[in-house]
Parts: C-alpha cells; structure tokens; sequence
C-alpha cells in the first residue's frame, strides 16, 4: 500500500511539473499517456484543487485550463478513451486521443501519440509539446518528462498509418525488420555500409516472383526474425546479393532471392536496382519491403510501389529501441 501511494505521489510531482514546465517554455500542448485512466484523475485534481497562491501556480494553472496550453490525454485503452472522452464534452480544451496499438518504449509511444494527435489535426508541424510518460505497460508509474518537437515525428505519419492496416502480429513483425534494418544501416559490416532488402508477408506470391542466387541458409530451420541469433546469421549475410524472405509472423523463409521487376514503378532518380526491385515487388503483391541503402546506410520502407518511410538510422533516435 505504501508502494501505491508512493508511486501516486511521485506521479503527482510528474504531471505537475510537466504542466509548470509546458507553462514555462510556452509550449502548445501538454500530453499525457495513460492505461487505465488514472493518471487522468491526478490531472484533474490538480487543475481543480492546485490552484494556490502560495504554490505558486494559480496563474499557470489559470492560463493552461485557458485555452494557451491544449491538453491530450493518450491512451490505448479502448474502455479509459471512452471514458475520458464522456467526461471531457464540457471541456474543450482537453482532447483524449485513441492509440490503436500498445508500444514498447517511451519513444515509441510519444511518437505514437503525436502521429494520433497530427492526424485528428489536435497538433501542427511546428508545435512544440511537453509529454508525459510512464515504464511501457506498466499502469500508472509516471517517470518522465519529454519536451518534444513535432516536426521531428512528421515523417512518421506514413508509416504509422501502415501500421494501422496491419494486424498484431504483421505489425510486430514489421517494426522488428525496421528495427534489424537499421541496426544494418547504423553499423554496416567490418566498417564499410552494406545494402539489403527484406520482404515481408505474402509469402507465396513473393517466392514465386523471385528466384535464388545462393543456396538457402534458412532452409529446413525454423528461424525466426524475433530470435536474436538469427538477426545475427541475417547481419553476417546481409552482404550477399538478393532478398530476404519474412512470413507475416515473422518466420525467415529464405535469403539470396532475385526479386522480379515488372512494370514501371515511380521512385526518385537516383535509387539503384535495390530500391527498383522493391518497389515492384510490393506493386505487384501485398507484400512491404524494407531495404538498406548501400552508398548510405538509408533505410526505406516501400508499400503498393512507393516508398512509405524512410531515415537515416545514423541521426534517427526514436526507432533504434523497439524491444
């Protein structure tokens, strides 16, 4: 009990401060993430009883439930969005805002609930916001405090709606390759950068509109791309020609295969044959492709023919820890 009422404290410092903070530097929008709705309920209290001269923060407090400061409330909690969004109709200027899936780090979830809120148009690229976040799946332990730019998570917003086409397990799978890919593009091999290209999902119309180059390593094993040993055998091969092969719930089926490239496909001048072949792969099936630039250590993520995403893994912060 004491552990509870510790922690509840500790995220009442948090929220506080983090409204003093968006108060200070004039930010345009406080968000706070939430599972069950309880770090909601601290918020409120503050707004409501907090508001003391000799706290110091009556004017704050006047000014954010005034409309200077827009409040998100984030979470992916479906029964706590509903809630919050019923008793927030009296309230405008708190927005609760619906995270479809559950992320792993607290990157990872600022950045989702930026791309949530840019596209429900509650945040501009230029604004600027303090968030507030607790340790991932972890109900009400509050512990940081982020001041965050949303232009830095603008080009994100293609990829997250890919994300919300795909079902648990596609998606898991795609984050994990992104997060291989750019393990590749950030180390390269023995110095040098090395280029590849991974094709995940609809497996067997991508093994037939392929062929292979190299006998295949992953034949008769049953490796998986969540498996910390094969993302090390992929690394060591990532410098042979061709493709690697992922099932949508992420099964290694092959590696060295010769994509197809038929039919035009629009990408811009400059991208070699890498890039080419997985932009026709994905026009001509319902596969993603992720490559790795070889003159660059770029990473791409290619939907229906086009690139969806793209980074460079060197200056990219947000994507490197999806664990």
């Amino acid at each position: 009990m004491q552990r509870d009422d510790g922690e509840l404290m500790i995220a009442r410092y948090i929220i506080k401060h983090g409204l003093e903070l968006a108060y200070d530097i004039k930010a345009d929008a406080f968000m706070l993430f939430t599972e069950t709705g309880k770090s909601y309920d601290i918020l409120k209290s503050i707004l409501k009883k907090e508001k003391d001269d000799h706290l110091g923060l009556a004017k704050i407090f006047d000014k954010i439930t005034h409309k200077d400061v827009k409040i998100i409330i984030a979470t992916p909690n479906q029964v706590t969005y509903k809630k919050i969004l019923n008793e927030c109709k009296d309230n405008n200027n708190i927005y609760p805002v619906f995270i479809k899936h559950r992320e792993d780090n607290r990157c990872m979830i600022i950045s989702s609930g930026i791309v949530h809120a840019l596209k429900l148009k509650l945040l501009k690229e230029n604004n600027k916001i303090v968030a507030v976040v607790g340790e991932p799946k972890t109900p009400g332990r509050l512990d940081t405090i982020m001041v965050v730019s949303v232009k830095e998570h603008v080009k994100a917003f293609s990829l997250y709606k890919l994300f919300e086409s795909l079902d648990e397990k596609q998606m898991r799978t795609l984050k994990e390759v992104i997060k291989l890919a750019m393990e590749i593009g950030r180390e390269g091999r023995e110095g040098d950068y090395v280029g590849t290209i991974f094709v995940i999902g609809d497996t067997l119309n991508v093994m037939n509109m392929s062929r292979p180059l190299i006998l295949n390593p992953f034949a008769g094993h049953n490796a998986s791309i969540f498996d910390e040993n094969v993302k090390g055998t992929i690394k060591e091969l990532s410098s042979i020609d061709g493709a690697f092969i992922i099932t949508d719930d992420g099964k290694v089926v092959s590696a060295g295969r010769h994509l197809e490239t038929k039919g035009d496909v629009d990408i811009p001048k400059g991208l070699g044959a890498r890039h080419v072949a997985a932009a026709c792969i994905t026009k001509n099936t319902n596969a993603i492709a992720v490559t790795v630039s070889q003159s660059g250590g770029v990473v791409r993520v290619f939907k229906d023919g086009k690139i969806v995403f793209e980074t460079d893994p060197r200056a990219n912060i947000i994507f490197l820890d999806w664990r």
